[in-house]
């Protein structure tokens, strides 16, 4: 069984869980690893490694299709956000040609991609969002009421990795925020992933103070809640959670069964949800495989092995659903040589 994982970037954790996974179950394959960059550290680690042009390239399906094609890919897991979309809208393309997608379907996508219907999508799930204004105008008129307060937090709609997120603590802060937000969409790839202007993809919310966790769920191929992992953030870098402790509230847990039924998404999700001492709000579902799992990984689970299961058609044990509670767990950098004779281009 041949792995593809796309946007593998500085993830060379995830290509050792995905190599793990195939020797213990026994099954012969590779893991094939595709980024756009060809310095991307994870491609100093598969047993074959692509460059392949960015997602705003109109020949990334083409590349993403000849890979398969020609290595007869069994099973495809996105690891970027930004990427999602288009690999969801080519998923049953992917599928006849025996490639087992795990992204959800393109209207889920768009669902959680869109921080602004997050409020409307959720209730219905009996699970809170932020207070959450499209414009301006609407925001200030809501700080006049005295709906909301400052300080407020202003960023894109569809956003990644912390992009143009901004804190206003006033109204002028708030408009060289919006401005701010815009500019950076426009010089981003979320300009890409939206059919918005980069003027309606912006978001402004009530900021929830309080405890912070990363709250996973995965589904099978058919949409199945099958787990939850949690983590509570005790720090962050450039986007990723640095620092956590492994937790499973059942409180939180609920939450993520709620999300992961309703939604009925296919693979995995990962979701931030904040506690204010009183209520759990989510504040962000990014539709791939989180980087923070490899602390749950580290913790007990093993989601890559049930994915090969998944694959194949076998059982997906219970032990590799579940991760011990109450571990402190940090990240720590490595250095690998870039060798160019490991990396071919797609196209």
């Amino acid at each position: 069984m041949n792995i593809l994982l796309t946007s593998g970037a500085r993830r060379i954790d995830f290509v050792g869980f995905f190599h793990d996974a195939l020797k213990n179950a026994g099954i012969n394959g590779k893991v094939i690893v595709a980024d756009p960059e060809h310095n991307a550290p994870s491609l100093q680690a598969g047993d074959e490694n692509y460059v392949i042009p960015h997602q705003t390239d109109s020949r990334y399906m083409e590349a993403i299709v000849e890979i398969c094609k020609k290595h007869k890919v069994k099973c495809l897991v996105p690891l970027n956000d930004w990427e999602v979309p288009k690999l969801s809208a080519h998923k049953e393309e992917l599928e006849k040609i025996g490639v087992s997608v795990f992204t959800p379907e393109p209207n889920i996508v768009d669902k959680v991609r869109d921080k602004g219907k997050y409020r409307e999508l959720l209730k219905s799930f009996e699970v809170k969002a932020p207070l959450s204004y499209l414009n301006i105008e609407d925001a200030v008129n809501a700080l006049e009421n005295n709906e909301v307060s400052f300080p407020l937090i202003v960023k894109p709609r569809n956003g990644s990795a912390s992009i143009g997120v901004e804190i206003a603590y006033n109204v002028e802060d708030l408009k060289f925020a919006y401005e701010l937000a815009v500019r950076e969409i426009k010089e981003s790839p979320l300009d890409d992933a939206t059919y918005k202007e980069p003027e309606d993809n912006v978001i402004i919310q009530d900021v929830i103070e309080g405890e912070k966790f990363s709250v996973d769920m995965f589904n099978d191929l058919d949409g199945r809640f099958l787990t939850s992992l949690i983590r509570k953030q005790l720090d962050m870098r450039g986007g990723d959670v640095d620092r956590c402790i492994t937790e499973n509230p059942p409180v939180l847990l609920e939450i993520a069964r709620r999300i992961g039924e309703n939604l009925g998404h296919a693979g995995y999700m990962n979701t931030d949800v904040y506690y204010d001492g009183t209520d759990y709000y989510v504040i962000d579902i990014n539709p791939r495989f989180g980087g923070g799992y490899a602390f749950s990984h580290i913790a007990g689970a093993n989601i890559p092995a049930a994915i090969i299961a998944l694959t194949a058609g076998n059982e997906v044990k219970d032990d590799w659903l579940t991760q011990d509670s109450d571990l402190e767990l940090a990240r720590h950098d490595i250095v690998v040589r870039i060798d160019k004779q490991k990396e071919k281009y797609a196209l």
